[in-house]
């Protein structure tokens, strides 16, 4: 039996990809030229960080310890590199004043400086991820996907004078035009494999599964492939049904004396929140479905409490700590819960097998901020983790150091230049980060 890498099971408006099998790896040689992709993705943390907690010390090369503000990753320091002296100085202010929210958001995967408005004449630039989503992404059902965990509007002043839209959204398909976010998990999950209505809707409502919906085609499979194969796919079908399950506790009718409402589409555990959104970027790589991603951990200026962590205080307001030594360490506790979420991520990527390694073999994930510190609001120094090895051609676990100054979008160019999708300098890049 053989399959086509774009093998997918579909039945009344279900698609569900599958997971690259044994039996589908001639058929995608033959087409791509690898039986592994490199999958792209961004994750974006705003307001800055404890610098002097975040940034580990130590030059270029693998002699180099965990500062504070990353130990949760240690299980995974062989997985990443750490990058120094990057910027992204349109981020700054360059004459318009105040704004360094908005204008770090904007800017990060641009490297283009906003036009400063509160109304609808947003101009800042292509982002990279779009970039590659017009060459790279076209292989695939979605060329890419959004993610985020708050809501944002796009219209209206949200920073000095900054439009809202700046601050909500890292991923730009035009100069003008915001991608947009999904921060519901259960319509990521809808977009991702389709469940779109239409078939017959009476059959449809008495199934409570996607599974329920290519069940046939499912047993059919599962019994035609070899016993690996067959494992992968028991694995993979009930890591879907998890995810369903998890988002099902989460939007269930609430049944109150006055009737019955619908509760909000996110949770409101917000660890459980962001770790839905990495199982289904895992989920959307594992399946070919994209290979290119990006995820707003929060807005940047979000005032966020993190109560699970003893911070009561809003993230955006402790940021301008002002030197407050008890202020400064709650940034640093949110620092490493951060690094505690995206060290999870990492982990289910390299568990996740994929060709002949795992999938962090194949990806290539860029973890940061366009702030420093936030109470100086520097957009330079730039705190920038690259994990992934981009198809087990990058040696990882290393300081990459930079003169200072060089443009965050040298770096974009690298990680397009991985898929063949560089496009030469956009934004203020002005060259390309070495990674070997």
């Amino acid at each position: 039996m053989r399959l086509s890498r774009r093998t997918v099971l579909q039945s009344f408006g279900a698609t569900l990809a599958l997971p690259m099998l044994e039996v589908m790896k001639p058929a995608a040689i033959a087409a791509e030229g690898t039986a592994s992709p490199v999958r792209l993705a961004w994750v974006f943390f705003p307001n800055g960080t404890n610098a002097e907690q975040w940034i580990p010390k130590g030059s270029s090369g693998t002699d180099w310890q965990l500062s504070p503000g990353l130990e949760p990753l240690a299980s995974c320091k062989n997985d990443f590199n750490v990058m120094k002296g990057l910027a992204q100085v349109n981020a700054q202010s360059l004459g318009d004043g105040p704004g360094d929210h908005a204008r770090s958001a904007a800017a990060f995967l641009t490297g283009a400086h906003p036009f400063k408005t509160a109304g609808s004449k947003i101009r800042v630039g292509r982002s990279a991820d779009q970039i590659a989503a017009d060459s790279y992404g076209r292989v695939t059902r979605l060329a890419s996907l959004e993610l985020g965990t708050e809501e944002g509007r796009d219209a209206g002043a949200c920073d000095s004078g900054y439009s809202c839209a700046y601050s909500n959204n890292i991923s730009w398909r035009s100069e003008s035009l915001p991608t947009g976010k999904e921060i519901q998990p259960k319509r990521a999950f809808a977009r991702l494999f389709g469940v779109t209505g239409g078939g017959d809707a009476k059959q449809q409502s008495a199934k409570k599964s996607i599974l329920d919906f290519v069940n046939d085609q499912r047993k059919y499979l599962t019994t035609s492939v070899g016993a690996d194969d067959a494992r992968k796919l028991d694995e993979y079908f009930t890591s879907v049904r998890e995810i369903e399950q998890r988002i099902a506790r989460f939007t269930t009718p609430v049944v109150l004396p006055e009737g019955t409402i619908e509760p909000s589409e996110k949770p409101s555990d917000a660890t459980e929140h962001i770790r839905l959104m990495y199982d289904l970027m895992v989920l959307a790589f594992r399946t070919d479905t994209t290979r290119i991603a990006t995820f707003m951990l929060a807005n940047e200026g979000s005032n966020r409490a993190f109560p699970m962590i003893e911070v009561k205080d809003g993230h955006h307001q402790l940021s301008h700590h002002e030197n407050n030594q008890d202020n400064i360490a709650k940034i640093a506790k949110i620092d490493r819960y951060y690094s505690e979420q995206f060290a999870y991520f990492l982990t289910r990527l390299r568990e996740t097998p994929d060709g002949e390694g795992n999938l962090l073999d194949n990806s290539l994930i860029l973890y940061g901020g366009a702030i420093t510190d936030g109470n100086r609001h520097d957009h330079h120094d730039l705190p920038i983790l690259l994990a992934g090895r981009g198809g087990r051609k990058l040696q990882t676990g290393r300081i990459i150091e930079q003169p200072q100054y060089t443009p965050l979008n040298n770096l974009f160019r690298s990680m397009l230049d991985t898929v063949g999708s560089d496009v030469g300098n956009f934004g203020d890049a002005n060259g390309i980060v070495s990674l070997t």
